[in-house]
Order: C-alpha cells, then sequence, then structure tokens
C-alpha cells in the first residue's frame, strides 16, 4: 500500500480551517435568520450602528452620566426620563404644554372691608374712571389691602404703560383674589415674588404726573392680566367707550368701604354682564 500518495492528498490544518469557516459560515445564516442586530466592525475598527441604535446608545450614555453626576438613577427629573424614553423608541420628545389662562377662582370680589386697608392710605389721588380696575392721578404709597404674597413683579415690558404689581389676598372675605396695581407705579426696592406681606405694608410709590395715571383693582393670576379681561368683561371697544366693568365697579365698592376715594363711572355699564360669580 502506498501511503505516501494519501499523505500527499491529505492536508490536515486545511481540513481544520475549513471546518472551521463552515461553523462560522453556520453561525451567521443563524443570526441573519433569527434577525440579530448587533454592531459591526468598521473599516477602521469602528462600530458601525444604524441610526435608531445609535440614538438609543447615546441617550444611555447620558442617562447614566447624569445619574453618576447627580448621586444615582433617582436623581434623574421625570422630564428627563420621558424624553430619553421618547428617543430609545425613535420619536420626539413631549413638548411642554403651556397652563391654561382662566380667572383667578375662588375670588368672590366681596366688598366686605373687615381686616382689610385703605391701598390708597398713604397717597394722595384725583380719582378717575373706572374700568378693568379704578384709575387715579396723584403721588404718594400703594400699601397692601391685607395679608398677602407677591405674585408678578414687571417693572418694564408688563404690556401696560408701566410697571405692574400683583399679590394675592390670604386673609379676610377676599381671600384668593389677586389685586394689581399698574401704569405709574414703582415697586418697593425690597418687594420680591413670593414674600409674604402685611395689611398695611408699602409696595409701591406713585410716580407723580405719569402720562396714563396708575390703574389698580382685580387681578386674574394669569401673567399681567387683570381680572375683567380674563373674564371676558372688557375689549378694545369698551375701552374707547370709557364702560364700566362688574369687576372695577366691585373695586372701586371695597375702596369706598375703606374710606378711600371711589373711580368715576364715565361711561355706559359694560355689556358683558359677567359678575364675580362666574369663574
Amino acid at each position: 500500500m502506498d501511503t505516501s500518495r494519501d499523505l500527499a492528498r491529505s492536508d490536515p490544518w486545511r481540513e481544520s480551517l475549513e471546518r472551521s469557516r463552515a461553523r462560522r459560515e453556520s453561525v451567521v445564516r443563524s443570526q441573519n435568520r433569527t434577525q440579530l442586530r448587533w454592531p459591526t466592525i468598521g473599516p477602521r475598527g469602528a462600530l458601525a450602528l444604524r441610526p435608531r441604535g445609535l440614538a438609543a446608545l447615546t441617550t444611555l450614555a447620558a442617562l447614566i452620566a447624569a445619574a453618576l453626576s447627580a448621586g444615582g438613577p433617582q436623581a434623574s427629573p421625570p422630564t428627563a426620563r420621558a424624553d430619553a424614553r421618547s428617543a430609545t423608541l425613535g420619536g420626539a420628545p413631549p413638548r411642554p404644554r403651556a397652563a391654561a389662562a382662566s380667572p383667578a377662582r375662588g375670588c368672590p370680589q366681596a366688598v366686605a372691608p373687615a381686616g382689610y386697608v385703605n391701598p390708597l392710605v398713604g397717597a394722595v389721588v384725583k380719582p378717575e374712571r373706572i374700568d378693568q380696575g379704578v384709575d387715579y392721578a396723584g403721588s404718594g404709597t400703594l400699601v397692601a389691602i391685607g395679608t398677602a404674597r407677591i405674585t408678578n413683579l414687571a417693572s418694564s415690558g408688563s404690556g401696560w404703560p408701566g410697571a405692574f404689581i400683583e399679590y394675592r389676598l390670604l386673609s379676610g372675605a377676599d381671600a384668593g383674589c389677586f389685586v394689581y396695581y399698574a401704569e405709574g407705579v414703582i415697586p418697593a426696592r425690597t418687594l420680591w415674588v413670593g414674600e409674604t406681606v402685611d395689611a398695611g405694608q408699602p409696595l409701591a410709590t406713585i410716580v407723580a404726573k405719569w402720562p396714563t395715571g396708575i390703574e389698580i383693582g382685580w387681578g386674574a393670576g394669569v401673567g399681567d392680566k387683570a381680572y375683567a379681561k380674563v373674564a371676558g368683561q372688557w375689549s378694545a371697544l369698551d375701552d374707547q367707550d370709557n364702560r364700566t366693568t362688574v369687576a372695577g365697579r366691585t373695586f372701586s365698592a371695597l375702596i369706598a368701604a375703606l374710606s378711600g376715594p371711589p373711580g368715576k363711572v364715565e361711561g355706559s355699564p359694560d355689556a358683558h354682564g359677567s359678575g364675580p360669580g362666574v369663574h
């Protein structure tokens, strides 16, 4: 038997290599059938990921980094977690929803002076028309009607011809109501949003001879809006006709009950008829 010819034809190393290659190809075919999406190695050794997979990996890395810097995963805010989950799923992050504008609720606009102070006690003023609130011209200091919390301060860019100050009453018959001082007023230097003030505490200085004077009245707790505006009691046409509003008249009556000068009715009553009981 000539074994030298059989050994020459047989190459054990090559046969082993071919068997290994066959096994690798079998594994690849199996992965393709089960649609496993593993990262592949690019030309220079870089991981090649699909766009969605890359976004998910990037988001995961950002969450891990934020958790480590803040002391743990529980530090991630709900919004960030929602955005990350949306990005991982391939969707756009949710957009924040703006708060719906609505008049202050739970505000009776009652003419009940007990526990309240005339806001004009430190001023010398001339009463003018009743519109969204009550207009005055003069000088001096405006004080808080009652115990309240400052909710809005704007020295400029308020939407009014001047400044805007708003606070929410915390006591008395009108607890829950917002009160605003606007136009020719300068907020007290130490005043800040969130501060609790006492009845009679100075809040603003009236600018003498301000072109539009000042206006005070019931606020809405919505931006720098008056209650009458947000409640639909007031429009540009009403302004031209000098019409009064329910909110303006009740605030004027409260000033009078506090021994202050009420406003003047220069035009017809409001045509909308929306009283303080409609919120």
